[in-house]
């Protein structure tokens, strides 16, 4: 169990909301590393901000934009031991952005409630299992209410957590079994009959040795029956949900390598049917390499087909990339190769929204080694330019002094290294 020592500042007046000189509760490493990202207005100001998961330091990172393409790092929140997976949606109702993290050696789910000026609260922790990577949030029981579902990678099991609306979750959770190793996780309606469907990649699957996409159809009250096991090359990382033909049907795209992989990088597309089967349309190898996070799926050069954006994690010498590959959907499931963009070192994870509020879609990445995001504004026509680059630390959490610091009104909680 974890000790902290606590002193009450009485004479300083501290602010209610997040500061910058919030850190996290200790440190994972000694890098950094941020990983998976979300975007979402968490100050209520109409403008995308950024939450960044710093895995090394076991925090995020709450970044601030001005509708303009820039960034101001607000602070930090505490997160669990090696933060994972984090999402981002209105968890309580309130009208305010909330976060849900997961952490691989923490085992739990943390849910932070939103203010609507950039600060979070820790509200509610749940335990984990498995050593959670990924979660996503949806209405999987069709109550009008976001709930979790998180992997549990060394126990084969996709859990779901339903939420009340209120930032409360039903005991027990459900547990999906039988999925070998889930990493990333999807979500959509694939059989058309308004129920949210999963699926999920696995790093092994039915036969040794393989690995598998697995489809899970809904039954709208909280239930699911697999639909499919879909072989795919090595060790898939990322999934991504979207309509690449344009036929009203829901596809996929798998990309991966992780680490360790034997057949290299890859992305394969998937087209759907619109009754929850699935069939292999493409698949392109990238040669030696891997992918540690996400992809992103996003109409970048604005012909009205999804295209992808994959950042390469590390390339063929097996050194950290600098790249983020983008691929040109061609309306029938297949994707063609565009430009590439030159970014931070390691690569992790990239989403697509409009930060900068032109009407094109851009890019935030995570470069993993270097501790910092990658802002990219496209054109529209599909190039990307480098607008900014920002630490994911404050000058302070560099040295290392303090581990631990989360302000309230009237009251500072510190523990010291």
């Amino acid at each position: 169990m974890k000790t902290r020592r606590f002193s009450i500042l009485g004479s300083i007046v501290l602010s209610t909301m997040l500061l910058p000189s919030v850190f996290g509760n200790h440190r994972t490493g000694k890098l950094a590393l941020p990983e998976l990202l979300v975007a979402g207005d968490f100050d209520g100001d109409g403008s995308l901000d950024l939450a960044v998961n710093v895995t090394g330091f076991d925090m995020a990172a709450i970044f601030l934009g001005n509708g303009q393409g820039g960034f101001m790092l607000k602070g930090h929140v505490q997160l669990d031991t090696l933060a994972k997976g984090l999402g981002q949606g209105d968890m309580n109702e309130d009208g305010h952005a909330d976060l849900v993290s997961c952490t691989a050696w923490g085992y739990t789910m943390r849910l932070l409630l939103g203010d609507g000026l950039g600060g979070f609260t820790p509200a509610n922790e749940l335990k984990g299992d498995g050593e959670p990577t990924r979660l996503i949030l949806r209405d999987f029981n069709n109550d009008g209410h976001l709930d979790v579902a998180v992997n549990a990678p060394d126990e084969g099991k996709i859990i779901l957590y339903f939420g009340d609306g209120k930032g409360n979750f039903a005991i027990p959770s459900t547990e999906l079994e039988r999925y070998p190793r889930p990493f990333g996780l999807a979500a959509g309606d694939f059989n058309g009959d308004s129920n949210l469907d999963i699926v999920t990649t696995t790093r092994t699957g039915i036969d040794p040795g393989t690995a598998h996409v697995a489809v899970l159809l809904g039954d709208g009250n909280g239930g699911f029956s697999q639909s499919a096991f879909l072989g795919v090359s090595s060790r898939p990382s990322s999934v991504a949900v979207g309509d690449l033909t344009n036929d009203g049907k829901l596809d996929f795209v798998v990309a991966g390598a992780e680490p360790h992989n034997t057949e290299g990088n890859f992305i394969s597309t998937f087209l759907g049917d619109g009754r929850g089967n699935f069939a292999l349309k493409q698949t392109i190898s990238l040669g030696d390499g891997n992918l540690k996070g996400e992809i992103a799926l996003g109409d970048f050069n604005e012909d009205g087909i999804q295209d992808v954006a994959y950042p390469v994690t590390s390339d063929v010498s097996g050194a950290h990339s600098t790249t983020v590959l983008i691929f040109f959907g061609d309306g029938t499931g297949n994707l063609i190769a565009g430009p590439s963009v030159t970014v931070g070192q390691e690569p992790h994870s990239v989403i697509a929204a409009d930060f900068n509020k032109d009407g094109h879609l851009d890019l935030a990445v995570t470069n993993r080694t270097n501790g910092t995001v990658s802002i990219l504004l496209g054109d529209g026509s599909g190039n990307f330019t480098l607008a900014t680059t920002l630490s994911v630390i404050s000058p302070e959490l560099s040295d290392g002094s303090v581990t631990f610091a989360i302000q309230r009104a009237g009251t500072s909680y510190c523990q010291c290294r």
